[in-house]
């Protein structure tokens, strides 16, 4: 059976220890607005169910997903135009080529090494910098890349972070909407990137939201 209640069970946790403050209706972390499913990513922090590294994208503060859209840009480039429907795969590579090493444990090392293992805020970058990550980092830059494409005014759908568990454990990927509303799942921790609705009859994992039903 799958869960999508990680997000939920996470503000409870903050909630509980006083950690979240509500300005707007808008809920914030240390002064960054949570992330969560079809919220913005950029300027925001990520959580985890249960205390890890909490995961600042800021591509302003920092540069490297600025640097990585620029490389995503060029890679969707031809001919001196940008291509549309390259776009989701460049994204697709320059992340993988960006974060190589997928690993939980050297991922835990590096929230250790900064003392941020106990919801701590880190930056994104730093895990760009040491060139590895796992299904969050993955999402988080897959989604944050996209949003400089939309801010440029190049694509008008939405990309989104979604995360769910399941008997395999949980598992975090990117979500992009075009705007005819159909769905791509870019997922590089599990290698895959395609239509939602590929994804299901492949057998991928379970990214279909319940409304997706």
């Amino acid at each position: 059976m799958t869960e999508w209640n990680k997000t939920q069970v996470m503000m409870d946790r903050l909630r509980k220890q006083g950690k979240i403050e509500n300005v707007g209706g808008k809920d914030f972390y240390l002064g960054r607005s949570l992330i969560h499913r079809d919220s913005e990513v950029d300027g925001g922090v990520y959580l985890g169910q249960s205390e890890r590294e909490a995961i600042v994208v800021d591509s302003q503060k920092y540069s490297g997903i600025r640097e990585l859209y620029t490389v995503a840009k060029n890679k969707a480039t031809e001919n001196g135009r940008i291509r549309k429907d390259l776009i989701l795969e460049a994204v697709f590579q320059t992340v993988r080529e960006a974060m190589p090493k997928q690993d939980e444990k050297a991922a835990e090392d590096i929230a250790k090494r900064y003392g941020v293992e106990n919801d701590g805020k880190i930056s994104l970058d730093i895990f760009i910098e040491e060139h590895l990550g796992v299904c969050r980092h993955d999402a988080l830059l897959s989604a944050a890349i996209l949003e400089q494409f939309k801010k440029e005014g190049i694509i008008d759908g939405k990309p989104s972070v979604d995360r769910n568990s399941n008997h395999l454990g949980g598992h975090a990927w990117c979500r992009y909407t075009n705007s005819g509303g159909e769905v791509f799942i870019l997922d590089v921790a599990q290698k895959f990137l395609g239509k939602l609705k590929d994804a299901t009859e492949q057998n991928k994992w379970a990214y279909e939201r319940p409304e997706d039903f």
